[in-house]
């Protein structure tokens, strides 16, 4: 993942741990970061899927156009996430 989204998600890694008052050792820090960044791109892959359910809902009546924007949506979720990789 991006390399802005981990340093993000070493900063609630971090705030966790202050809530805990507890530091873990070794690798389970990076093991927390991980899981974090992945909860943040399932919530994006949901986010996703729902706007474009949404868009095939809205345009229901223009199936051209349902495809049409569904597929605008899925190609900037795509770039996005192709972005986010490279930044890493």
């Amino acid at each position: 993942m991006s390399k802005n989204l981990n340093i993000h998600a070493q900063k609630v890694t971090e705030e966790i741990y202050d809530i805990l008052g507890v530091r873990p050792s070794g690798a389970q820090g990076d093991k927390i970061a991980q899981a974090i960044e992945q909860v943040i791109v399932k919530a994006l892959n949901k986010s996703v899927e729902r706007s474009t359910d949404a868009a095939m809902e809205i345009c229901a009546f223009d199936s051209t156009m349902a495809d049409k924007v569904a597929e605008n949506i899925r190609g900037a979720h795509t770039a996005l996430i192709a972005n986010l990789s490279a930044l890493r």
